[in-house]
Order: structure tokens, then C-alpha cells, then sequence
């Protein structure tokens, strides 16, 4: 059995957007695994990893910890199951896309749903958030809520190109979900779980692809604790 570290907040939310990207890369590959919820602040139950952060997974006596080694981990170690990439070709572009995410979807949503997600983190790491996300923002969480309307239209401004893509195909991988679908499905799933505003505009093709995505695996990430 995989074991696998993630986030836990309150009611027994799991808001880690990377946390998320594992789990649906382990679904794909249709691995069983169990989840340990840490919190982000309890460094000490991670520190086996080598790492300060969360996922991680225990497979074995291997450990690999960040999302994006995880996945190329259960590519190689897994070839024999469905591909997460479909090839060197698409992990190239995973990477990439990856990256794009990261340095810039995400730096775009975090300030828009940021202070809901506050509201539903443990209580144990009330503080420890509070500081880092103020410092990622350089302002306090009250001061990003005031401008929620703001940010969250710099936000539909960068979606606009994914709007476009998915009316033209039912997946971000194209006609089948793969890793490419987890990494920006992780931001979406993220938000709804942190967040009672729907970051969405109802009806679009953004959100009929995210109803596809929800409904993967038996409804696996549809059927958990959400804001």
C-alpha cells in the first residue's frame, strides 16, 4: 500500500492543490493508497522526507517527495498501467505546463480565495498560515478579501485561453484526461474546497470540464469535505 502525506484542515478537509495532483495521478494509475494528514506547520512528522512540504509518498522503502517527482516516479515505476504522459514527448510538456502553473495561475488565485481558505485550515495552523501567506502576498489576508473583485478579474483574464481550449476539446490532454488535467485541476479543486465562491462562471467550458474531472474515478475528488 502507498502511503501518501498531505494537508489537513478543518472537518476533514485535504486543501493541498499539490496533494491533489498526486492523488489523481495515483486514481490514473489505479493504485491503491492510504492518506496520513499532517499540518503545515508540524515540520517534525515530515522530516523523514528530506523536505519541509507536502506531498510525499512512501512507496516500499521508497519515499519521494514535490508533486512533480511523485508523478515521474509512478510513471517510471508503473509504465505497465496507463501513462500519465503519454510519452517523452508529453512529459516534456507536462513539465512546462507545470511550471506555467505554478508561477503564474497560481499566484493569480491565491490572493482571490486565500483569506475563505484561512477560515478552514486546522486550528493548529492558524498562526503558521496566517504568516506565510501574509508574507507571500505582502499584505494581510483582510487587505486581499477587500480586493477579492479585482484579483479574481485578473484571474478570468489569464482562464480565457483555457476557456477557449476546452470548447474546442473535452480534455486539457485532449480527448482523454491525463497529468496535463490533474495539474490544473489541482487549483480548481484547491479553491472549492477552500473557498463557498465558485471561481467559475457556470455553464462555461471551463466548468463542464471541471464536472468531467469531478466525475473521474467514481466520483472520487467530487465526494469529499468542500467550502
Amino acid at each position: 500500500m502507498i502511503t501518501l502525506w498531505e494537508l489537513k484542515g478543518k472537518d476533514g478537509r485535504r486543501y493541498s492543490m499539490f496533494s491533489w495532483r498526486t492523488k489523481m495521478a495515483l486514481k490514473h494509475k489505479g493504485l491503491d493508497f492510504e492518506s496520513q494528514p499532517v499540518l503545515m506547520s508540524d515540520k517534525a512528522a515530515i522530516a523523514f522526507s528530506g523536505g519541509k512540504t507536502v506531498p510525499i509518498v512512501r512507496d516500499g522503502e521508497r519515499v519521494v517527495r514535490d508533486s512533480w517527482q511523485i508523478a515521474e516516479y509512478l510513471e517510471d515505476r508503473y509504465a505497465d498501467r496507463p501513462s500519465l504522459f503519454g510519452g517523452a514527448i508529453g512529459r516534456g510538456m507536462a513539465q512546462a505546463f507545470n511550471t506555467w502553473a505554478d508561477r503564474t495561475l497560481l499566484a493569480l488565485l491565491m490572493p482571490v480565495i486565500v483569506a475563505d481558505l484561512y477560515e478552514r485550515v486546522d486550528p493548529g495552523d492558524d498562526a503558521y498560515f496566517r504568516r506565510q501567506f501574509e508574507g507571500f502576498l505582502q499584505s494581510t489576508l483582510e487587505e486581499a478579501r477587500s480586493r477579492r473583485a479585482e484579483f479574481a478579474k485578473r484571474l478570468d483574464r489569464q482562464l480565457e485561453a483555457w476557456q477557449a481550449v476546452l470548447k474546442r476539446q473535452p480534455f486539457v490532454c485532449g480527448a482523454a484526461p491525463a497529468y496535463g488535467d490533474y495539474i490544473l485541476f489541482s487549483l480548481f479543486q484547491w479553491a472549492r474546497i477552500a473557498s463557498p465562491q465558485d471561481i467559475i462562471a457556470a455553464g462555461t467550458p471551463l466548468d463542464q470540464w471541471r464536472g468531467r474531472m469531478l466525475e473521474l474515478y467514481d466520483g472520487f475528488a467530487r465526494n469529499v469535505p468542500t467550502a
